[in-house]
């Protein structure tokens, strides 16, 4: 009996191995950006180059399932391990891609847009080259094909205030000094660590506390500035987060904004227990600054003196004796 020769595809196994390849490249910059083992230019770079080798994983996929359905012969176990793995791959830098597209957000935010608090330390973009570049290419020319707009600077600035209407200043019933505590207390709490403090003086005296955070998933560093000052009221607080990197995380500035809000919140509500006679809302500000309280109460009637006032001249008579006054003649 004549055997003829099997077909046997080699775009199978090279798709397997490709496949394996990409996953690892993918894998190891995920979490060696994720321990600060890499910057982001290196890991931006490292997830393109796995998005490629991923790619091409799928391309010799497809092509030997091709060549198996028009030929026969073995090859199907490698090539579905290869498309497993293209797959794999291709998810950190789709991840990635989707956050920045999803997820669009200020690097720089802070509650009050006129006069942000001051970051000392500062991580310059420009020390990221390749990101930097990357980031602004994506906003001038693809993000405006899908959203039919450019978004400049200017732009982003003006739609600002109805995309974060929560990130807005605070004010809080107690000193200056009493907020300074909770906030330290609150960047505690979440393990930021504080890096440069102004502690108060006196009460009333304005602080600042600034702090290193990071994001859950992909560790990005961000500086996250308290400003504390005196109001009216009791103590008025600022927050300001900006991104060391344009690269974006599933938590943004505004969620770090939000986490400084409400861990203060918890510690105002353990320390003190009703934190309705803490905070205070704008209109509650402007009906107070536009009526005052008086400090005496309101009188329907001119008030009058108790006695009669009397003044002594010195053509009256001086009384002589114990058992006369000066009234009589």
């Amino acid at each position: 009996m004549k055997r003829y020769a099997v077909y046997r595809t080699s775009a199978a196994p090279a798709s397997r191995k490709l496949g394996s390849i990409g996953l690892a490249v993918a894998a190891t910059a995920f979490l060696a950006k994720r321990f600060g083992l890499i910057d982001a230019d290196v890991f931006v770079l490292s997830l393109m180059v796995a998005a490629v080798i991923a790619l091409g994983a799928l391309a010799l996929a497809f092509y030997a399932f091709n060549r198996i359905w028009a030929r026969g012969g073995p090859g199907v176990p490698a090539a579905l391990t290869g498309t497993v793995f293209g797959l794999l791959a291709l998810g950190p830098p789709a991840l990635v891609v989707g956050i920045l597209i999803l997820r669009p957000g200020a690097h720089d935010l802070s509650t009050d847009a006129a006069q942000p608090p001051e970051i000392k330390l500062r991580a310059i973009a420009e020390d990221q080259p390749f990101l930097a570049w990357f980031d602004d290419a994506l906003e001038q020319h693809v993000w405006p094909a899908f959203t039919g707009a450019a978004q400049d600077g200017r732009l982003q600035a003006d739609r600002q205030p109805a995309r974060f209407a929560d990130i807005v200043s605070r004010r809080y019933r107690i000193s200056t000094a009493q907020l300074h505590a909770a906030g330290a207390k609150a960047l505690e709490g979440l393990n930021w660590q504080v890096v440069d403090e102004l502690p108060p003086d006196l009460l009333d005296a304005a602080t600042r506390l600034q702090a290193e955070g990071s994001s859950q998933l992909l560790g990005l560093e961000t500086d996250v500035v308290l400003r504390i000052r005196p109001d009216p009221v009791g103590a008025l607080l600022d927050v300001r987060a900006r991104s060391r990197t344009p690269l974006k995380d599933l938590t943004g500035n505004a969620d770090h904004i939000r986490s400084v809000f409400a861990e203060i919140d918890r510690v105002l509500l353990e320390t003190y227990g009703d934190l309705s006679r803490l905070a205070v809302d704008e209109s509650q500000v402007e009906e107070e600054e536009l009526q005052p309280e008086p400090a005496v109460e309101p009188r329907e009637t001119i008030p009058l003196p108790g006695f009669k006032p009397f003044f002594e001249e010195e053509d009256a008579p001086v009384a002589d004796g114990p058992d006369q006054t000066d009234l009589e003649g």
